[in-house]
């Protein structure tokens, strides 16, 4: 649950005027959640629920489920191992199936034994149900285990799943990174009312919260929102710059893209905030715009 920081910190209060916007940052600990649960909250938070994550597909947490079980242990002789591993054998429109691999190693790696159908997993797409067919029992248990795990993911949504969800909303704020390595970022005032509900929405998670504290209205306020917009937008060049070369992939390439784009277009609302140092910023945008015209035209 969030703590009410306004009563600790030595700024106005938010009713009064003269906040240029909020200092925010949150977090997100290890939870799982069922849709209908994660649609509650964000509506309870007066949010839209077209920022739920797309629907969780059946062969997703089936791969990650196998893929988590992955192990090694020591057998009764001395300095044997077994390497349990999960191979994907065969995936198409009906079905995946992976298999457990037992790979049988001495104490500097070398391979003894393969069983490379020590257990088979298969999901049937269409029931979204696994069956399991082993003729060695430590990995019938792992894939019992993996069979649990999938059930589990098939229907709730990670914490991973709710740290993009956050961040996806926190960026439709015109947020501007304070910390180089993220974190804890500044809103401007235009956009109170939606952190006021992202924070309301992430304090309503499991082992997670959101905080905002709001920024006064003074000089030095002023210059530390100009001085961490330089540094972003820097940066936002340095990406476009990289992606250039040519080394990026190509959805890489169109992250850097849209991220820059999102820059441009909400760099309006922070216009009335960057008046000591107005025509450097403007610059900055004009050069953004050039660099993402010309990964455009190169993609």
């Amino acid at each position: 649950m969030a703590i009410d920081i306004q009563n600790v910190v030595a700024v106005r209060n938010e009713q009064q005027e003269g906040i240029i916007g909020h200092l925010m940052w949150y977090s997100v600990g290890g939870q799982l959640i069922r849709r209908d649960e994660l649609e509650q909250k964000l509506l309870a938070a007066g949010l839209d629920k077209g920022w739920m994550p797309n629907p969780i597909r059946p062969p997703d947490a089936f791969r990650r489920a196998t893929s988590e079980i992955q192990t090694r242990r020591a057998t009764a002789q001395a300095d044997v191992y077994e390497n349990y591993l999960v191979r994907e054998v065969y995936s198409d429109k009906d079905m995946v199936q992976r298999n457990i691999v037992v790979e049988t190693v001495d104490q500097r790696g070398k391979r003894l034994d393969y069983n490379s159908r020590a257990a088979v997993l298969t999901l049937d797409k269409k029931t979204q149900n696994i069956s399991i067919v082993s003729s060695y029992p430590p990995a019938e248990e792992l894939a019992r285990e993996a069979e649990r795990k999938y059930y589990l993911y098939r229907d709730h949504y990670s914490a991973q799943h709710l740290r993009v969800m956050l961040a996806n909303i926190l960026k439709s704020l015109a947020p501007t990174p304070v910390r180089p390595s993220g974190g804890v970022y500044f809103v401007p005032s235009v956009h109170t009312e939606g952190l006021v509900k992202l924070c309301r929405f992430a304090s309503s998670l499991e082992n997670s919260e959101g905080f905002k504290v709001p920024l006064v209205d003074t000089l030095d306020n002023r210059k530390l929102v100009t001085h961490k917009l330089r540094e972003h937008f820097e940066r936002v060049l340095d990406e476009c710059r990289s992606a250039e070369t040519g080394h990026l992939k190509k959805g890489q390439v169109k992250e850097i893209i849209d991220e820059a784009r999102r820059i441009i277009g909400q760099y309006k609302d922070y216009r009335s905030l960057v008046t000591e140092d107005f025509k450097t910023m403007e610059a900055y945008i004009a050069k953004i715009r050039v660099q993402v015209a010309q990964l455009v035209e190169a993609v």
